[in-house]
């Protein structure tokens, strides 16, 4: 018989029973780190997580006390039990899976259920209650299938060197860039990449993930075909210093054209890790929780879970979602 577990979110979610935090934003004592995106770490005292994202960690934040715990893998704490499972978000992403006296609990982290080229694929678990995410929690955020933008990304590069051009490509450090390199060193397309990319690909290709021809970017080097580089760099001088040139932009909000303007790129396409509004409806069907909190995104995902006959309200405070109006209340 599930009990009721208190879950607190105040810069990070916390069960105070369990003195446990999940992917806390300032330094604690124990913190599981559901993948190593800058957002979602911290130089805790002692971490827990899977070994990519243990060695990510290391390499972004620097060494500290760790627990690895590979996916599926039980770890007893306090009374309770921790796993870890696929997220499908990047290279070591999990969801964690916490049961505490009858009461099975999920976080998602960040999760995408459509197919990746460098990580394994989300699983689904049933659970009591579900913490998840809303980053694309609207209706217009649906993105097209991942082959067909794969498609699209392949032949914006062949077409641009077709035309004597230099392909600049724009994507997120970790786990986009690698996607990316994924898929254009498979197409036969020789790659030269950022120094940040650069660092992490070398790791994912520890863990198993190869990749075609690449090196690192040099400033002043045209590269050996396809630039990429981090979207923050996108007004970058040595960037500027190719003078026949394109830039495409990866990332799921393509879907608001004015993103494109934002990072002065000549194209962008929905390339996404993280799920749309229908991966996320999909995903709280299948898990069929009695609660959900939502962390992070847009407050109006709370409305459509209720819709569906959720018992669903946002965790913590509002300050961590993007407000645009409830539809009710």
């Amino acid at each position: 018989m599930s009990t009721e577990v208190e879950i607190q979110h105040n810069r990070g979610l916390y069960l105070p029973e369990l003195e446990l935090w999940l992917d806390a934003e300032r330094k604690v004592d124990l913190s599981v780190i559901s993948h190593a995106h800058a957002d979602h770490i911290v130089n805790h005292r002692k971490i827990i997580a899977t070994p990519e994202t243990a060695k990510l960690f290391a390499l972004r934040k620097g060494n500290v006390e760790t627990e690895a715990l590979e996916y599926g893998k039980p770890l007893k704490l306090r009374g309770a039990t921790i796993e870890l499972f696929p997220a499908g978000h990047i290279l070591g992403s999990s969801q964690v899976l916490i049961e505490y006296r009858g009461t099975k609990i999920v976080y998602t982290g960040d999760l995408k259920l459509r197919e990746s080229l460098t990580c394994p694929p989300a699983e689904i678990k049933e659970c009591d209650i579900l913490i998840m995410e809303s980053t694309y929690g609207l209706p217009e955020y649906v993105f097209p299938e991942t082959a067909e933008t794969h498609q699209k990304i392949v032949d914006w590069v062949k077409d641009t060197r077709d035309r004597g051009e230099v392909p600049i490509v724009m994507a997120y450090s970790l786990g986009k860039a690698q996607e990316t390199m994924k898929l254009l060193g498979d197409a036969g397309f020789d790659l030269s990449v950022h120094k940040a990319i650069y660092e992490i690909a070398e790791i994912y290709q520890e863990f198993g993930v190869k990749f075609g021809n690449y090196d690192q970017w040099r400033p002043g080097s045209a590269g050996l075909g396809v630039v990429l580089v981090p979207p923050h760099l996108s007004r970058w001088k040595p960037l500027d210093a190719i003078k026949k040139r394109k830039k495409l932009l990866l990332t799921g909000w393509a879907l608001n054209r004015s993103t494109m303007y934002r990072y002065d790129a000549d194209e962008v396409l929905p390339l996404s890790d993280h799920a749309d509004f229908t991966e996320l409806m999909s995903y709280a069907k299948k898990a069929k929780p009695r609660k959900i909190y939502v962390v992070h995104g847009f407050l109006e995902f709370v409305d459509y879970l209720e819709e569906e006959g959720f018992d669903a309200e946002p965790l913590g405070e509002e300050a961590g979602f993007v407000k645009l109006h409830r539809k009710k209340k």
